[in-house]
């Protein structure tokens, strides 16, 4: 989520990177992204995803998941 929707919903400490802030970030690479996932094997990872950072956390690492699962369910503030 960039700070253009997170604005509206008042989500004050998200959408940005910076001190302070929650930090959702992805790094990809756009020639090899890939969904793998099928109707026969609905989990599988997509390719091409090299770091996933989720709350400050490291989540994806070189490709691979750690094991750490820092995200949660963010509710509209009033």
């Amino acid at each position: 989520m960039t700070s253009l929707p997170a604005q509206p919903l008042g989500l004050k400490d998200r959408g940005l990177l910076r001190e302070g802030f929650w930090a959702d970030v992805t790094v990809f690479d756009p020639l090899t992204v890939r969904d793998n996932a099928t109707f026969e094997e609905p989990r599988q990872y997509p390719s091409g995803i090299e770091y996933v950072v989720v709350n400050g956390e490291l989540v994806i690492d070189r490709g691979r998941h750690t094991g750490r699962k820092p995200g949660k369910v963010l509710r509209r503030r009033q």
